[in-house]
């Protein structure tokens, strides 16, 4: 059997990585306004769906290899099982096991579109009385399928 052999990454690297999401977000979504702080990066902004009735203020909390963390600021939203919402107000956006996360995956390209999908079930679900007609993962809402908004491997 052979050993793996860990080789440690230079110093920033994490940075290069959160600089490289941060400026393909802006240049993708001007309605983001990005940071990076303490090796996560952060986009606030709002976004209304074209035929959406409230436009929602949301938190994208990135951490390197991580699918991202996206919590609903404003309005507030109940969070719920049958809304695909943590207690925290993050969304369940994704199964994992349906696609591995990795530092070279795009936010831009999944995340933001996901939120906007989830805000049009949403939508969706407070129009037709409590249905929630968006895909639905096999497990969803445990503590194991939280994402994560603090990066750990400091």
């Amino acid at each position: 059997m052979k050993e793996r052999i860990k080789i440690p990454r230079k110093k920033g690297y994490k940075y290069f990585y959160l600089n490289s999401q941060k400026q393909l977000i802006e240049k993708h979504y001007d309605f983001l306004k990005c940071r990076i702080e303490k090796n996560v990066l952060k986009c606030v902004g709002w976004i209304q769906p074209e035929f959406c009735s409230n436009a929602y203020k949301v938190l994208i909390e990135y951490v390197v290899g991580k699918e991202p963390k996206t919590t609903i600021l404003y309005p507030n939203v109940k969070p719920g099982v049958k809304i695909h919402m943590y207690g925290d107000h993050s969304l369940c956006l994704h199964y994992p096991p349906d696609m591995k996360w990795t530092e070279h995956t795009r936010v831009y390209q999944y995340t933001v579109p996901w939120i906007t999908e989830w805000i049009i079930y949403y939508e969706l679900y407070l129009v037709n009385g409590g249905l929630w007609e968006g895909k639905e993962s096999p497990a969803h809402l445990t503590d194991a399928t939280m994402n994560v908004n603090q990066d750990l491997d400091d």
